[in-house]
């Protein structure tokens, strides 16, 4: 009753009775003020008709102004005098079905649904989404675990074999992208790397093979690549087979006879027709300037195999050259694939073979009278 009272002193409180409370400014913890919305409600009410036309214009009106309980009162109010009245049903959540009015919720319960996160939801699929949440709160928390044994192998505090040993020590799945991070760092120290690559081989899961295959073929370790292509042959040959297959069409002519070493380590028949394919294979390659005389160029292969060091002349402008080149390692791999079976870069031999390679022999069962 003293709204204006500043510096504040005094609570002058009315209560529903009519009578009046002061309290002092210490005794109140907080003033809960009543929206202009709910002072006209409290005073509309009692003018109310008891009727269903009443009930519904004051249900409309509290749906207008966000009074969403007393909007429910009032559509309550109605089904008590027409349980039968449609929209009061509807208003209320109800949904006819087969005849008879049914709540929504109860419904789609009776029926296995669960009402999760604002939607309805079958019970097997939130189980899985709460499950891969609890997986990937898991994989943050390695990461983090990790990342400070890492750090602590790094910087060499003497920390160092600790950190090793617990690394050495994981078993969760849910470590496998932690340790994942840790083999696709070109820059870590080789030792590291190669305990990642064991453990990461331990748990046989997507995140490894992935790891694996990329190294096996990408990096310039030549110890990490065979690390790798161990792993692999153990427990993820049918998935790096088909990476390394898709390789062998990569732009990239190292890629392509790096796939094709894995290819040949990892003893899969089924590679033989990509590594048929691949045997000689077409790349584009930039004659660079030679640094020498006007209008010199050098056919620049970078790291590429069959690179050569011959002059062109271009104007003294870069040009863009196609050169077949046959791979090595493509038929290295085929021979390993097929002993005793050579027939060197000659591809439609090759072809010819395989096609026939699998086909029965036709005896002649004629005899002469």
């Amino acid at each position: 009753l003293n709204p204006d009272e500043k510096p504040r002193q005094t609570y002058v409180v009315r209560t529903e009775t009519g009578g009046t409370v002061k309290l002092v400014s210490t005794q109140v913890d907080r003033v809960l003020t009543v929206s202009d919305d709910l002072a006209w409600y409290r005073q509309a009410l009692p003018k109310v008709p008891p009727t269903v036309e009443g009930h519904e214009a004051m249900a409309e009106e509290c749906r207008r102004r966000n009074l969403n309980q007393q909007r429910e009162f009032h559509l309550q109010e109605i089904l008590k005098l027409n349980p039968e009245h449609a929209e009061a049903r509807y208003g209320l959540g109800y949904s006819k079905v087969e005849g008879n009015w049914v709540k929504t919720d109860d419904w789609m319960l009776s029926r296995g649904y669960i009402r999760y996160r604002g939607a309805w939801r079958i019970a097997q699929d939130v189980a899985l989404e709460q499950t891969a949440e609890k997986h990937e709160k898991q994989v943050k928390e390695w990461l983090q675990k990790v990342k400070t044994w890492r750090t602590a192998i790094t910087k060499r505090r003497g920390k160092e074999q600790e950190a090793l040993e617990a690394i050495r020590a994981i078993r969760d799945v849910a470590a496998a992208p932690a340790l994942a991070e840790i083999v696709e760092d070109t820059r870590e120290s080789r030792e590291l790397r190669l305990v990642c690559i064991e453990v990461l081989g331990k748990l046989r899961c997507p995140a490894g093979w992935s790891a694996f295959i990329k190294r096996a073929v990408e990096d310039t370790d030549p110890h990490i690549r065979e690390a790798c292509l161990d792993q692999l042959a153990q427990f993820g040959t049918p998935q790096a087979v088909r990476a390394c297959e898709r390789l062998l069409a990569s732009k990239d002519n190292i890629k392509v006879n790096r796939a094709a070493l894995c290819l040949g380590a990892l003893q899969d028949p089924s590679a033989t027709q990509p590594l048929i394919n691949a045997l000689v294979t077409e790349h584009k390659f930039i004659l660079q300037s030679s640094g020498g005389s006007p209008g010199q160029m050098n056919l620049g292969f970078g790291n590429t195999p069959g690179g050569g060091g011959n002059s062109f002349s271009a104007g003294g402008r870069p040009q863009v050259i196609e050169k077949k080149l046959q791979n090595e390692a493509v038929l290295n791999a085929l021979v390993a694939l097929h002993p005793g079976i050579n027939f060197g870069y000659d591809v439609e031999a090759w072809k010819r073979w395989y096609a026939n390679k699998d086909r029965p022999t036709v005896l002649d069962l004629r005899r002469d009278l």
